[in-house]
């Protein structure tokens, strides 16, 4: 008889950094040294590992956790600044597959003669919060259907972004079982009642892709090609670049749009900003520029043993005989809203993150135990103060 799978993960998208736990019952659990088996598997079938788990003695059920080996099939990797229209947001996704078998007998054997199979679901690079994890069901950001307007989401917490006129960005969708058709964007100037130019950029090359990412900042919209807009110019025409200034971007299919994201140019910057792009809750790549003085410093360490200068040992002194420095960014923020302030803590739990130095990106690590949020009733308006260090070790001299 055939394992039943009685309860297990979201089956739209799961969010592989938390726990993709599946419960299944047998019906020949009596049989000697019973054990559930559970094959797991990449999306063309290959086996990646196979794991067995011992009934329960009061309720003979069985639990199987596969996140630790469909999280192997997630590999992440750094976005190109310079990242026009859309792509696929390939390494922060995958499919998977699960094979559900038995183990029993005096001299155990796997019976693989029925086979319940689980397929078709997606695994993203997501880490929800318990609370969160317990109600998700996937469907505002990975719709299974077609995009339900003032509902659907993009992967991304905030709706209204401040950006700056030199900076970059992305902004990604998950899509299931269809496609976006393209992205709408409309240009708006701080003072005018309507919008200064709006036109769509076709998504037709990532069909088939189940999470896409689209060039979101303004300098990716700006270098969008006049053959890639709907209106025949180029991205920087009619671009309003002063600040307070903002754009709107939707995803669409058909007639139907996505929630609005809104992205607002700031202020002209005093001190030499430093942008930090990171990986989302959501598995998508958000961004935050850290405008006021930011300082460099570098982290030095030496392993020093005695070192005798001539073959009696009369003369011993500490020689260095190794060592390595990093360098790390004391960021400060400008003033943060309440909901910038309850967004950020995802860039300080990240595990992916990127520095923006002299136009590249470099890997990075938070250097933040702790995080403080703050409220206005209770709060005034206060600043992000956060250590960033560049994750490669230099050798000293």
């Amino acid at each position: 008889m055939a394992t039943t799978v009685l309860s297990g993960s979201p089956q739209v998208a799961t969010p592989v950094y938390n726990k993709m736990l599946f419960k299944v019952s047998g019906s020949l659990t009596a049989q000697p040294n019973y054990r559930y088996v559970c094959d797991v598997k990449n999306p063309a079938g290959t086996t990646l590992a196979r794991l067995k788990c011992d009934k329960l003695p009061t309720t003979s059920y069985g639990f199987f956790d596969v996140a630790k080996v469909v999280e192997t099939l997630i590999t992440p990797t750094k976005p190109s600044l310079t990242q026009t229209s859309f792509v696929d947001h390939a390494g922060y996704y995958s499919g998977y597959r699960l094979d559900f078998m038995e183990e029993y007998g005096n001299t155990p054997v796997v019976q693989t003669g029925t086979v319940t199979t689980l397929s078709g679901n997606v695994s993203f690079a997501g880490n929800l919060e318990q609370l969160e994890l317990a109600t998700w069901s996937g469907g505002l950001y990975f719709p299974s259907g077609a995009i339900v307007n003032d509902t659907t989401r993009m992967l991304t917490t905030p709706t209204t972004r401040t950006v700056y006129a030199d900076g970059y960005g992305w902004l990604s969708i998950g899509q299931f079982n269809y496609g976006v058709e393209k992205a709408y964007i409309q240009y708006w100037s701080a003072t005018g009642g309507t919008f200064a130019r709006q036109f769509d950029v076709s998504a037709s090359g990532t069909s088939g892709s189940t999470v896409i990412r689209f060039g979101v900042g303004p300098m990716n919209l700006k270098a969008l090609t006049s053959g890639q807009c709907s209106d025949g110019n180029p991205g920087d025409y009619l671009f309003q670049g002063n600040a307070g200034d903002f754009y709107d971007v939707y995803f669409q299919k058909g007639s139907n749009i996505t929630i609005r994201q809104r992205y607002i140019i700031g202020q002209c910057q005093r001190f030499n900003s430093i942008p930090v792009h990171f990986q989302n809750k959501y598995g998508g790549i958000d961004s935050y520029t850290f405008t006021l003085k930011n300082r460099k410093r570098a982290n030095i360490s030496r392993q020093t043993f005695g070192y005798n200068s001539d073959v009696y040992a009369t003369t011993t002194y500490d020689k260095v005989w190794a060592g390595e420095f990093d360098y790390v960014y004391a960021l400060n923020s400008d003033w943060l809203t309440d909901a910038e302030s309850a967004w950020l803590i995802e860039m300080v739990r990240s595990g992916q993150v990127w520095l923006e130095l002299d136009g590249q990106l470099v890997e990075a690590i938070v250097n933040a135990n702790t995080y403080q949020f703050t409220t206005r009733r209770n709060d005034r308006l206060t600043q992000l103060q956060v250590e960033v260090a560049v994750a490669y070790k230099n050798n000293i001299l």
